[in-house]
């Protein structure tokens, strides 16, 4: 992780005032405390139906199927998440729920350590844990046992690798088997490639790079493009992005953030770096520079799912502007540096693996209280369920077929909108029962639905424990 400059690093350092073990251990320390950040039981419902998707691709090895696992999908189940899925699924086989938070710990700790090898190669090791300090926290509120941390990631790693490509101008091919892999790791595979398009438009439009040489740098999103398009999907894979647009308007991470989200105010602060770099250093209006950050402004202020991926891209320029401001050397790193940060990374992880087994055995979310009477409920029983509980009754509950759950992208527009009219109780919520043939229902004690349906209950027909309702018999 060098640069041209060979400056030692403690030197760059030393105008912090803070003692040379503090700037050598605290990279490590960050990541280390931020990886373990996310040892806890697992109450992200998207993880559950990931773990279940790994379980049934190990059965079937079937990459675009209908739906095996509810009642009311309309549209393909794609899986273009398979290989973390796969992960989840033998991580949950070996250890359990536990094994699959000790996974989210090594995606996590792998996210950060890409932030940092970016940051690093373009700053000194305190800007580069100040800077991935204030990306964790852009990233955070998407930090969850999901394959959406692939994204992040290589996000990261791509952003490095075509940044030292502005600067020495070779094609670095190994991006197209990168590229194959993630996309057979989830759906915004595609960010590679439009990083990768960015930055040889802002060479092309500083006249960096001759005719010949931007031909042989684009062979590489092309390329990749290519490779996208023959993972075990299919070429299928390369309109499953656009699935989930119909249906953004009802899920909440596809929204624009909030003004007073911490998460895209971390992202706008690392763009405002590279701003202010800009108007200070004539390197900072570089063409490739100035196009990065506006992907990444957009991405912030698109929808706040999108913040992390925005830290990733800006990090780096970031870390690159805050060193010019501060007019530090150009950076090196001794292999001292290497090695006690990737110690304290392997420290981290044998600390989460004997964490985990106490912390996270117990699902987060679900209704674990009513597990032995929906497990007796007949195979094929289709349940009326709220959609937070959906990914856990298809991971926990096979014999039953729910009617929503997070992969919002396989229902119509209509399906949405009549579980929204069914679980507040609106107008027609009757409708949602007949159409969908529920005989049980599993609800959230305090919805809306849930106090109607159990006033109408029969004796018997109603069980109440831990927050959730099981109601039985309600197409007699």
């Amino acid at each position: 992780m060098r640069t041209q400059a060979e400056e030692p690093s403690t030197a760059q350092d030393q105008r912090s005032g803070l003692p040379p073990w503090l700037l050598l251990v605290l990279p490590g320390l960050l990541l280390s405390f931020l990886s373990l950040r996310v040892v806890a039981p697992v109450t992200d419902p998207d993880t559950y139906w990931h773990i279940a998707s790994g379980d049934h691709l190990r059965r079937t090895w079937d990459f675009v199927l209908d739906d095996p696992f509810g009642a009311a999908a309309e549209k393909p189940w794609i899986l273009n998440q398979w290989l973390p899925q796969l992960a989840m699924s033998v991580a949950d086989e070996v250890a359990g729920l536990p094994g699959v938070v000790w996974l989210t710990v090594l995606g996590t700790l792998a996210v950060m350590a890409t932030y940092y090898v970016a940051c690093r190669r373009r700053s000194s090791a305190l800007v580069a844990t100040l800077i991935v300090a204030v990306a964790f926290l852009a990233t955070s509120g998407s930090i969850a046992p999901r394959p959406q941390l692939v994204t992040f990631a290589l996000t990261a790693v791509v952003t490095d690798a075509w940044l030292r490509t502005t600067v020495d101008h070779k094609p670095r091919w190994w991006l197209m088997p990168l590229t194959w892999l993630w996309a057979c790791s989830h759906g915004m595979w595609f960010m590679g490639i439009v990083v990768g398009g960015a930055t040889l438009l802002g060479l092309a439009a500083s006249r960096r790079v001759d005719l010949r040489a931007a031909f042989r740098l684009a062979l590489i999103p092309l390329a990749s493009l290519v490779a996208a398009a023959v993972t075990p999907v299919g070429p299928v894979l390369l309109t499953s992005p656009f699935q989930v647009s119909g249906v953004t308007a009802y899920i909440t991470e596809w929204q624009p953030p909030s003004a007073n989200d911490p998460a895209f105010l971390a992202a706008l602060g690392l763009i405002l770096i590279v701003v202010v770099d800009a108007a200070r250093n004539r390197q900072g209006r570089a063409s490739y520079v100035v196009l990065l950050t506006v992907l990444a402004f957009v991405l912030a202020v698109a929808y706040a799912r999108t913040a992390g991926v925005a830290a990733a891209i800006v990090a780096p320029l970031s870390a690159a502007g805050l060193t010019r401001l501060a007019r530090q050397p150009a950076p090196t790193v001794s292999h001292r540096e290497n090695q006690v940060t990737a110690g304290f990374g392997i420290v981290a992880l044998a600390v989460a693996a004997v964490m985990v087994p106490t912390v996270a055995a117990r699902p987060g979310l679900g209704a674990n209280e009513l597990d032995a009477e929906i497990a007796a409920l007949p195979v094929g029983t289709v349940v009326c369920n709220d959609w937070l509980d959906g990914g856990w009754l298809i991971w926990k509950h096979p014999n039953v077929r729910v009617t929503m759950d997070s992969r919002v992208e396989i229902y119509s527009v209509d399906h949405i909108r009549g579980y929204s009219a069914f679980v507040n109780a609106g107008k027609g919520w009757e409708a949602y029962l007949a159409e969908n043939s529920c005989t049980v229902a599993l609800l959230r004690t305090d919805s809306a639905i849930a106090h109607v349906l159990v006033a109408h209950a029969g004796e018997g027909g109603a069980t109440t424990r831990g927050g959730h309702v099981l109601l039985r018999g309600l197409g007699d």
